[in-house]
């Protein structure tokens, strides 16, 4: 697992969101220019089941839309600005599907593909999300995510090969993980937001035989905090941040 990705893995978040539109093809890419060897997006459906690439519930914080991203079709997402937050920067900015990712990025792009169902755990997206994995031929170079443990069972089930990775925001969660081994047993990372990293934490996943990435690091000071309590990646908004960070505390990150 990541054998082919540098160490510590830096994972674009969102694509290189700190200076593109979050989940666009813009984003990815200027991720994958600035060196990012993997990309972190996220996934949900839309009212006629197509996996799109998008964080939110509603349209209104990143498009020029309005309402639940559920509640519209396919057809009618592709109508809207994704790069709104950016002004005229980003004119032609869309919502992506997941299959559109793949036919766009380099098979060489490690993806970490966040599954965002928690408010519908028993809908269609593992399967739809696991037959574009089977279609790409992509089970070697994804990491499944989610908050939502429904989803990652399942989606063991469907591609049992497949990575998984839990979030938990919160130092009381990891806690509680910590203290019941069968939980962690279904996961190969323990993602992890800033405020949970401490050296025992992450030593004490790292016993139980679990990858630790931390989520989302956009200062140096953070990033160096977070590699000296012994992670083995962090996603981040900024790549370019993150290589130069690396590069300055003696990584060789090639």
């Amino acid at each position: 697992m990541f054998t082919s990705l540098p160490s510590p893995v830096l994972i674009a978040h969102r694509g290189a969101s700190a200076h593109a539109p979050e989940n666009t093809l813009a984003a990815f890419n200027l991720a994958v220019s600035q060196g990012a060897p993997a990309i972190e997006l996220d996934v949900q459906l839309t009212a006629d089941d197509s996996v799109v690439v998008f964080h939110d519930r509603t349209l209104s914080r990143t498009t020029d839309g309005y309402g639940k991203i559920r509640q519209h079709s396919l057809s009618q997402l592709k109508k809207l600005h994704a790069g709104a937050a950016f002004g005229s920067a980003y004119p032609i900015a869309r919502i992506p599907t997941l299959e559109e990712v793949f036919n766009d990025l380099d098979p060489d792009v490690y993806l970490n593909i966040e599954l965002k169902n928690i408010n519908s755990p028993f809908d269609t997206l593992p399967e739809r999300t696991a037959n574009l994995l089977s279609k790409y031929h992509a089970e070697k170079r994804v990491l499944i995510s989610s908050f939502n443990p429904i989803a990652l069972s399942r989606m063991a089930h469907l591609c049992p090969m497949i990575p998984r990775g839990i979030l938990l925001h919160k130092p009381s969660w990891v806690d509680f993980y910590l203290s019941v081994p069968g939980l962690l047993m279904r996961y190969q990372t323990i993602n992890i937001s800033f405020s949970c990293v401490t050296k025992f934490r992450v030593n004490s996943l790292h016993k139980k035989g679990k990858k630790v990435f931390v989520y989302t690091l956009n200062h140096p000071e953070d990033i160096q905090f977070a590699l000296g309590c012994g992670v083995d990646g962090f996603f981040t908004d900024d790549p370019a941040l993150g290589l130069r960070t690396l590069s300055g505390s003696g990584y060789n990150y090639e």
